[in-house]
């Protein structure tokens, strides 16, 4: 991913004043006394206290899980890998002494690993594109360990979890329909689509977790890179979504999902049309956020569009799939025609 109409230029660095946190004034001997262990206890008592908060107040986990990563990636961008990871496990250990060791190693898989993550992508200043797909990758990581310790210590099959609620949901929705007085062939064909959506969930798992853990990670990149910059961090900023720009090879890829997902089915391969339907959604997800990209561009050029507007029509793209197909026809375009950059060429 790239920014369209980035003039580029040099990075700002990433450097961080974090004494300003503990100290008043500028008096150089007061400053000298600010150490990394110093500066990393402040923090574990931080972590600690919203890992308390996350846990017993559910309503703030999920803000929690977004703000816990950032002393992490402070002590990253200020000291280097190896305090953020003793500031790591330091909270750990609290955490497994006040709460409980199974809850104190789930937290702290995911936010060590996003907030790693992060420090390291401001620190050595990496492309957003980097970023994001190195944050979403860690977070990908983090879940898959904590499926398997689920599935060994405490022997939850997630992908058993959700077949149950599922068929719960299937059994809820043909008693409504019967109630409503369907025919027992409109109720055949209702069950039979129902078991047919059964049948793929699993395959669309990981489409579903990839995509899910890309938005999340712009998220968290996005909050971090908010507070950070109010803390005394200098820090490249994310160009808005109007200025990104999809490489071309997603087409590409959007057409070799759709040749596997027919030789897959046609030739009865499983494997081959689950990987086809899989890489399809993908392909056809970044293809939406060029059109996403190229419709803000266009209203922001017009009508100066708000950022409310901005984050309603996001979500109605999530919510309404009409406006999916639509975002992704106005991706197609822009890819193929180019207009941002002819536009900004003139």
């Amino acid at each position: 991913m790239q920014y369209c109409g980035d003039s580029g230029g040099q990075r700002a660095s990433a450097v961080y004043h974090v004494d300003r946190l503990f100290l008043k004034g500028d008096d150089s001997v007061e400053q000298k006394r600010i150490t990394p262990l110093t500066t990393a206890g402040c923090f574990a008592a931080v972590m600690l206290i919203l890992a308390l908060l996350s846990t017993f107040m559910p309503f703030f986990s999920f803000v929690g899980y977004f703000i816990m990563p950032i002393p992490m990636t402070i002590i990253y961008m200020k000291y280097g890998m190896r305090q953020a990871l003793l500031l790591g496990v330091v909270v750990g250990i609290l955490m497994g002494i006040f709460i409980d060791p199974l809850t104190a190693v789930a937290q702290l898989i995911t936010f060590a690993s996003v907030g790693l993550a992060i420090g390291a992508g401001f620190r050595y200043e990496w492309a957003p594109a980097k970023m994001l797909a190195c944050v979403a990758a860690a977070l990908i990581a983090a879940t898959g360990v904590l499926l398997a310790l689920m599935y060994i210590v405490l022997d939850i099959n997630l992908l058993a979890a959700i077949y149950s609620a599922f068929d719960t949901v299937v059994a809820d929705t043909i008693a409504q329909y019967k109630t409503s007085g369907m025919s027992d062939i409109q109720l055949a064909e209702a069950r039979t689509q129902l078991e047919e959506v059964r049948r793929l969930l699993p395959s669309m798992l990981p489409m579903f977790l990839c995509l899910a853990m890309a938005v999340i990670a712009y998220i968290n990149v996005k909050i971090s890179q908010l507070v950070l910059v109010r803390l005394g961090f200098s820090i490249k900023p994310f160009l808005p979504i109007r200025y990104w720009e999809i490489s071309r090879s997603v087409i590409y890829l959007y057409v070799l999902a759709l040749v596997m997902k027919y030789w897959g089915t046609t030739r009865d391969i499983e494997w081959l049309s689950i990987a086809g339907v899989n890489l399809n959604q993908v392909a056809f997800f970044f293809i939406c956020i060029q059109g996403l990209a190229f419709l803000f561009y266009f209203l922001d050029r017009r009508f100066h569009i708000s950022t409310g507007l901005q984050v309603l029509i996001i979500i109605l793209f999530f919510v309404m799939p009409v406006f999916s197909y639509a975002a992704f026809a106005a991706g197609l375009m822009d890819m193929l025609l180019n207009y941002r950059k002819k536009r900004n060429t003139m």
